[in-house]
């Protein structure tokens, strides 16, 4: 099945409101994730819900799995179509491959993680302000990037 457009592949005010719509609110970790998969997208030139699998690795444990809806929401890759996993690990990465055999790996620097967590101890504010600053931030800033 083809989709009759690509997935979005940057931050815009329409993905943003369907995230928050999907998840219910827009914080960090949501950000987050959407950030993950579009970059995904875009590194790997992908369109996204059919051509591409996720495996998320991260802390099975709220707020960290916030992440989960962002990845989703921006890639397609859903738990109804199997095409993205699971796993329980104590950093955030992840693992995607497009169906041509393009792969890449995405691990988030502990840097950015704590930066997030301190957010979240300031309350709403907090929470909105590092949403904004993830959004902005550059790819070398969140993350460590590998082609496999």
């Amino acid at each position: 099945m083809k989709p009759e457009r690509p997935k979005p592949r940057t931050p815009s005010e329409e993905l943003l409101r369907g995230a928050k719509e999907f998840h219910g609110h827009r914080g960090p970790f949501l950000t987050l994730g959407l950030r993950i998969g579009l970059t995904a997208l875009r590194l790997l030139d992908a369109e996204g819900w059919f051509d591409l699998k996720c495996r998320v690795r991260l802390p099975l444990k709220v707020p960290e799995t916030c992440l989960l809806d962002g990845v989703q929401f921006s890639t397609g890759c859903t738990l109804g179509k199997r095409n993205i996993e699971i796993e329980e690990g104590e950093e955030i990465e992840a693992f995607f491959e497009k169906r041509d055999g393009g792969r890449l790996h995405i691990k988030v620097r502990p840097e950015a993680v704590r930066r997030i967590k301190e957010a979240l101890s300031k309350g709403m504010k907090g929470m909105m302000e590092e949403a904004e600053h993830l959004l902005k931030a550059s790819d070398e800033e969140l993350f460590l990037i590998q082609r496999v």
